[in-house]
This record gives C-alpha cells, sequence and structure tokens, in this order.
C-alpha cells in the first residue's frame, strides 16, 4: 500500500485572503521579504483578489490531510517569460524540513499549468534555509541579482 503524502495543495480561494494576509505579515515573512515593511489589509485584500483572476498567476495552499494549512506557494508569469516563485510556510511548520517538498509538489503543479518553463526563485543571500529548501527541490544557482533593488540569488529551476 502507497502512503498518501501527508499534505495536498489546492487553488486558493477569496476564502484565503486572510490566511494569506496573516501569513505574508509573520515577523519571519516580512523580515525575509524584499519589502520587510508591514503589508495594509486595503492593499492585501486589493492585491489578492487581482491575482486570483490573473491568468499569469498561480496560487496555490497546501494543507495537511485534517485541512489545517501548512503554507502557500505562489507562481507568477512576467512579462519577458521568466516565472517568478514565492514560498511561506505558517510558523508552527517551519524548521521540519517541509519546505522544499513543499515546493517540488507545487513546481509539477506549475509545470502542468504552463509547461517546462524555467522557474525563478529570488532569495535574500542572508535567507540560508530558504536557499537550501531551494537547492533541495532542484533549483540551482543561476545568478545574483537586485531584485525589487535589493541584492538576491537567482536560484533556477530548469528541466
Amino acid at each position: 500500500m502507497v502512503t498518501p503524502p501527508p499534505y495536498h495543495a489546492r487553488l486558493a480561494t477569496p476564502a484565503d485572503a486572510q490566511l494569506y494576509f496573516e501569513w505574508a505579515n509573520d515577523p519571519v515573512t516580512r523580515q525575509q521579504s524584499f519589502n520587510s515593511e508591514p503589508i495594509l489589509w486595503e492593499n492585501h485584500e486589493a492585491w489578492f483578489t487581482r491575482k486570483l483572476t490573473d491568468p499569469n498567476a498561480l496560487m496555490l495552499v497546501f494543507e495537511v490531510q485534517s485541512g489545517d494549512p501548512i503554507g502557500q506557494v505562489r507562481f507568477e508569469k512576467q512579462a519577458d517569460g521568466e516565472v517568478v516563485i514565492g514560498v511561506s510556510l505558517d510558523a508552527y511548520f517551519r524548521g521540519k524540513g517541509l519546505a522544499s517538498t513543499l515546493i517540488r509538489a507545487a513546481v509539477s503543479q506549475c509545470q502542468e499549468q504552463w509547461g517546462n518553463t524555467p522557474i525563478a526563485a529570488h532569495i535574500k543571500p542572508d535567507n540560508k534555509a530558504s536557499v537550501r529548501a531551494f537547492e533541495r527541490a532542484g533549483f540551482h544557482f543561476d545568478h545574483e541579482s537586485r531584485k525589487f533593488g535589493v541584492n538576491a540569488l537567482c536560484l533556477m529551476f530548469k528541466v
């Protein structure tokens, strides 16, 4: 008998706005974000509503089998064709080795939707945990960048 994974992914829905807002404003998430200022609800709500209907965005919520949320993985197809990935885990689930498996599962869903396009992860150089999680998920260092005017490492997933 095959053991099912301890989590599953689903598409984000309007009901997830508050959940995404809480994850986005988590102090650790803000510290590792390119813009570390807290996010206002009004701005978040408008952004979230736009992203849910944007054909160039794929927003996934990962949940354990009981339905409790673990975190989110978001993909955004840029005008130049690059697909950028963003990830955040609920504070309770950090440090348990889940990030890389969620990233791999999300990449598979992204490729089902958009094909085998390269996927870029832009990460602050001091965010060693994220760098390791992406490397374990099959991403490789490609170049240094100034994403959003901040120094970043760009790790790529290429088929």
